[in-house]
């Protein structure tokens, strides 16, 4: 049969000669089966990581074993190899817990020729690594790595004197996509009782070099990077309590879109004390670096967050780095210094537009809000439009703008402690903003703050300036006052008539 169809393929000319060859081209991959939870030996995942071939036909790792009792990892892994590798516990309906039990569970070394990996579906938890990477470390700067539908639970990455530390849970030095996962109490960490340096980021995930980077509906819970060192005159930490990107070059670009970073913080201890210092790094959930890249954070929400400068988002030495912050819910975070909600230093070109900034703070509990409760602005230009920024904390002021072109319009401040280098005739000064509601899901992926019916921020908003959907994927604008024409929304919520309707009494919620 097999000749009889290459002679047809000869026979029938050209075309079926190339539908031929391209079917010949569609190689299914290797797969590799573990098929029990020992921690080595045949069928175990040890033993299917050693099974790996360095070739080009995509290989792919997965799971089948009768439950879901967990791999305990027993020493260092094999590393990756093969072009293209894909490990994934959708067999066994993502119910696959891989504890590292103090080792990485997934390395690809700095050279190697895999040019992507995909984890997905899995659960990794406890791997350690002195460096980068505590769970996943892709060192090779050619590898695209893709995290889809993964848990990440207490990895952590070390630092010490001479060894940098980045990504408690992940690390990548190539592209990097995240999707659908969520990363929970893990930690870049000192290693042994004091070092010198504070030479380490991102408690969570860590990406560098010139790149894209995405992450897309994920979660960030209980993050941070916690250090015991004595430097001089100051206990420092390291930057993003939960991601640090630095990714430079003007073709780089970072997204990070629809998702939630909840009680991510830097952290430090002197040696000899009983206490710690918190938030003493930069960026307590996100500190995103570039020097001429792109940045654009839309649709996430952030809350109690703990950094330096800024207590959820930093934005430090960013040179000409573009930064589009859209439909963001920012509440009760703090930057210790400046900016609890973002903190922009020496920084950039950057758009905030329909975002809702809500009880975020700066500074102590004695001097409180002396460099933006709400944001910290140092920036080349910031277009300031359609945001609501409600601060309740008492004293200071809601934002700080040190130097740069402020453009401004529409925004909704609940006190007058936004000062703006010109005077902005469309922009509302409200007083307290008790119409402002809790956190809560009305849809999409993250948290809203929904403002009631009847405020200010109903209609109110810049429609020539508008975001084109708010923080759920509602298209903008809405009809929310009931006047029959539809206006923009201030803040990240975009309400309309239907949603009073139900409000007033027709919804059993």
């Amino acid at each position: 049969m097999r000749a009889r169809s290459r002679i047809r393929c000869v026979v029938h000319g050209i075309v079926l000669m190339a539908l031929c060859t391209a079917t010949a081209h569609a190689v299914s991959p290797i797969v590799i089966w573990v098929t029990n939870s020992n921690n080595f030996g045949a069928g175990s995942f040890s033993a299917a990581l050693a099974q790996l071939q360095p070739i080009a036909t995509p290989q792919e790792i997965r799971f089948s074993y009768p439950s879901t009792q967990t791999i305990y990892l027993n020493g260092p892994q094999s590393v990756i190899v093969g072009s293209d590798v894909r490990i994934d516990g959708a067999d066994m309906a993502g119910k696959v817990i891989i504890d590292g039990a103090g080792w990485t569970q997934v390395t690809v070394p700095a050279g190697s020729a895999t040019a992507r990996l995909t984890v997905a579906n899995l659960t990794l938890r406890h791997g350690q690594q002195i460096g980068t990477g505590g769970c996943v470390k892709v060192a090779n700067a050619g590898t695209e790595t893709l995290i889809d539908h993964a848990q990440f639970i207490e990895c952590k990455a070390f630092v010490d004197a001479t060894t940098p530390a980045r990504g408690g849970a992940v690390y990548a030095a190539g592209a990097l996509t995240v999707a659908d996962s969520s990363f929970e109490r893990n930690e870049v960490l000192t290693l042994g009782a004091s070092a010198e340096t504070n030479n380490a980021n991102g408690g969570a995930l860590s990406s560098e070099g010139a790149h894209a980077v995405t992450i897309t509906r994920s979660a960030f819970r209980d993050n941070r990077v916690y250090l015991f060192n004595s430097l001089p005159s100051f206990c420092s930490s390291g930057a993003g309590g939960a991601v640090h990107l630095y990714l430079p070059g003007a073709s780089s670009v970072g997204t990070i879109t629809d998702s939630t970073f909840t009680g991510n913080n830097t952290a430090c201890r002197r040696p000899g004390t009983g206490y710690d210092l918190t938030g003493v790094g930069d960026g307590g959930a996100a500190s995103l670096n570039s020097d001429a890249g792109t940045f654009n954070v839309e649709r996430n929400f952030f809350e109690n967050n703990t950094g330096n400068r800024g207590g959820a988002l930093a934005f430090i030495n960013d040179g000409t780095t573009r930064v589009n912050i859209i439909n963001n819910t920012l509440h009760a975070n703090r930057g210790m210094a400046s900016g609890g909600g973002v903190s922009f230093v020496n920084c950039c070109y950057a758009k905030l537009i329909n975002n809702t900034f809500s009880d975020n703070r700066s500074g102590s509990d004695q001097f409180p809000n002396q460099y933006g409760g709400a944001f910290t602005v140092n920036v080349g230009t910031l277009d300031l439009v359609n945001n609501l920024i409600d601060h309740a904390a008492a004293g200071g002021s809601s934002c700080s703008y040190t130097y740069g072109q402020v453009t401004s319009s529409h925004n909704l401040y609940s006190d007058a402690a936004c000062p703006l280098p010109t005077a902005d005739p469309t922009s509302l000064v409200t007083g307290p903003m008790p119409w402002l509601g809790a956190p809560k899901n009305l849809g999409g992926y993250v948290l809203v703050m929904p403002p009631a019916y009847g405020s200010p921020a109903i209609d109110g908003g810049d429609d020539a300036r508008c975001a084109t959907y708010d923080a759920r994927g509602v298209p903008r604008p809405l009809d929310g006052d009931g006047d029959g024409v539809a206006h923009c929304d201030i803040g990240a919520l975009e309400s309309s008539l239907v949603d009073r309707i139900f409000r007033n009494g027709f919804d059993l919620n």
